[in-house]
């Protein structure tokens, strides 16, 4: 069996306030903005697979690993596979099984489960963008994230004991094929029916084939929407003396399938190694997972994208940044992204993985690179750079304007004309630090289609 090694997560840094929300939609549906303090929203070029990328570069930690899986309920393209995109963008092996897991929030446990259960290095990114009806009390709740965990032999984080997964036809939430938004079914149903009948029986199966007795668990990290449901599914498991991770709703809300890893990235300050961990999910059935943590927990820093976000008090801006509101994008906004499918394919590692090339001869640093030349491949997305000059343009078409963008001096030798991005785009100035993200370059509204590349950031030093 394999380890847990590594947490990676990604929170995007807009915050959304509730209180805006049932502001905007509380004429008309009155329960908008259902809850408190603030939601996830991700910028107009984040989606599930950047945000997955971005989770799982800090769950490699410059490792590699022989799979990737791509759990998500929100897969940016129906065909092709999400997860072959994610293995460019970090530069992961050819030889890496791919494959995306989704249908369900708990594919995320189902696959890290498998992973457990082997021996090969294996990481599971998992991200979801959710949408849902405006002024629905689940648009409130739901949040954007990403979180990737690496598993594989050896220490770690956390040893991995047993589980168990429990399958069961149950329908509390469903989305026919291309639609946009899922319908959910009354709340007392997903509780009583859902959440308090199947979990229990996963989390009885995995701590018996854990060896573990249900009164030795000291953590439960259960995600949950429904307020109160996890502290009755401890009740009715016999944790007695478990404590209940923070749900995360007031802060990010529910992000799918990413939250159970974000929840226990979150929790990791209060586990102190040697205690036992129960990770469980619900979703057509029940996973549990048991797991022992070790030394490395103590020096875990959590979750510190949780306290650098941005208050953000525009609902308009959810519904634009998600391609829900139909505004006049001007001349300028009027055109079609070319698919040129064959020419990404031969760029593939300069476009998704962002490798450049270093000659030689003369050291100089090309991109978009020269294979004809001696040389060596030269990756620039983990090296950052520094704002050389910077434009922030009120004329050009942006989702989010203005649209941004300047000269970066790269680390290590270089200079290339970059887009800016995130909503701190239009304050950066020449001399600022930058890092580099993987991001939505356009999407073609027409045919759905949309490109990718790196966009640059300001460099805080903050976790994301």
């Amino acid at each position: 069996m394999a380890n847990i090694i590594r947490i990676g997560a990604c929170l995007p840094r807009l915050r959304l306030e509730r209180r805006a929300m049932a502001q905007a939609m509380g004429w008309l549906v009155p329960g908008a903005g259902a809850g408190r303090g603030t939601r996830t929203l991700a910028f107009w070029d984040e989606d599930s697979v950047t945000l997955a990328v971005a989770a799982a570069q800090g769950a490699l930690g410059g490792g590699s690993a022989e799979s990737l899986t791509f759990a998500t309920t929100t897969p940016p393209f129906a065909e092709p596979q999400n997860a072959a995109l994610i293995r460019a963008a970090l530069r992961l092996p050819a030889l890496c099984l791919t494959q995306d897991a989704t249908g369900t929030p708990r594919a995320t446990l189902l696959a890290l489960q498998a992973a457990l259960e082997g021996t090969a290095p294996s990481l599971i990114a998992a991200a979801d963008r959710p949408v849902a009806q405006a002024g629905s009390t689940a648009e409130s709740r739901m949040g954007d994230g990403g979180a990737a965990v690496l598993t594989g032999p050896g220490a770690g984080l956390f040893a991995y004991l047993g589980g168990a997964s429990i399958s069961a036809p149950f329908l509390h939430r469903t989305r026919a094929s291309g639609a946009e938004t899922a319908l959910d079914w009354e709340e007392r149903w997903q509780r009583e029916a859902g959440y308090q009948a199947q979990i229990p029986p996963a989390i009885a199966a995995a701590l018996d084939r854990a060896g573990v007795a249900a009164a030795a668990v000291d953590h439960l990290i259960l995600p949950c929407p429904i307020p109160g449901s996890a502290a009755m599914v401890a009740r009715l498991s016999g944790l007695t003396k478990a404590a209940l991770a923070e749900d995360l709703a007031d802060r990010t809300g529910d992000t799918g399938a990413a939250h159970p890893l974000l929840m226990l990235a979150a929790a990791m300050p209060r586990i102190a190694p040697g205690q036992i961990v129960v990770l469980a999910q619900f979703g057509q059935g029940a996973t549990a997972l048991v797991l022992r943590a070790g030394a490395g927990v103590a020096d875990h820093p959590g979750l510190p994208a949780l306290d650098h976000g941005i208050p953000e008090s525009n609902y308009l801006k959810l519904l634009a940044f998600q391609e829900r509101l139909d505004w006049d994008r001007g001349l300028r906004g009027r055109f079609i992204v070319q698919e040129a499918q064959s020419t990404a394919y031969r760029n593939a590692e300069a476009l998704l993985g962002f490798v450049a090339r270093r000659e030689a001869e003369t050291g100089l640093i090309r991109f978009p690179p020269r294979n004809d030349l001696p040389g060596e491949d030269w990756p620039l997305a983990d090296r950052g750079g520094t704002v050389a000059t910077a434009t922030a343009d009120r004329l050009a078409y942006s989702r989010h304007p203005p649209n941004c963008y300047g000269l970066v001096d790269l680390q290590g030798g270089g200079r290339l004309m970059m887009d800016f991005t995130d909503p701190g785009a239009a304050d950066l100035a020449p001399g600022d630090p930058v890092r580099f993200v993987f991001r939505v370059k356009d999407i073609d509204e027409t045919s759905g289609y949309r490109r990718y590349f790196w966009k640059a950031v300001g460099d805080t030093g903050r976790g994301r």
